[in-house]
């Protein structure tokens, strides 16, 4: 009888540790549940990921832009004393090699060179920059989303080749002032680009 006892208890413990084992995962998978968008050339992995395809005005989506170099040898990207520009949502831009823009409305490649980007800063505001790293040499490091910003043969930093940003609306800019708005009801296209070419594209609605 106790022995029947005991296996009963330790079954009891056993099930409700594993419900709450599933239960957790289940939460935890959840709420970190991400939408990716991805296109690969040769070895470069193009990723964007967003955090949620569906928000309410008021709330905010977080987006990742990321380049993946796949293979075993370093690549190097000559820029002559300059640094390359890429659509950012930073109001002093950066020094990777991928950008984003956020566009309202749906786009498709073929028709996306049309819309017109969101604004998120107030250009009518001084922005006082961090000083922007010399650099005449990019280097991309293999199996990793690395690279390192050279100058006269001196690494000057190196820094993980990804934009990521958190908004929850952008600015409308007139001829005399500007205005914050909150994302609006409707469709809106994510335009994630880099240096080799690659155009990913994803899309979040605002019911």
């Amino acid at each position: 009888m106790r022995l029947i006892y005991t296996i009963l208890v330790i079954a009891i413990i056993l099930a409700f540790t594993f419900t709450h084992f599933l239960f957790f995962t289940y939460n935890n998978i959840h709420s970190n549940e991400q939408h990716i968008f991805q296109s690969s050339s040769g070895d470069f992995t193009f990723y964007l990921k967003l955090n949620t395809t569906k928000i309410s005005p008021g709330k905010g989506i977080a987006i990742v832009v990321k380049l993946f170099y796949d293979g075993i040898n370093p690549v190097y990207i000559n820029v002559s004393n300059t640094i390359i520009h890429l659509p950012s949502p930073y109001p002093c831009g950066s020094h990777v090699l991928v950008g984003l823009e956020v566009f309202k409305g749906y786009y498709t490649i073929s028709n996306i060179s049309l819309a017109k980007p969101l604004l998120f800063y107030n250009p009518r505001i001084i922005f006082f920059c961090p000083m922007m790293y010399a650099v005449a040499q990019y280097k991309l490091l293999p199996l990793s989303d690395q690279i390192q910003l050279i100058y006269n043969g001196k690494v000057q930093a190196t820094l993980n080749d990804e934009i990521s940003t958190s908004i929850n609306g952008y600015w409308i800019i007139n001829s005399t002032s500007g205005k914050y708005t909150f994302f609006q009801p409707g469709v809106y296209t994510v335009e994630a680009v880099d240096y080799f070419n690659q155009t990913v594209l994803g899309y979040f609605t605002v019911t």
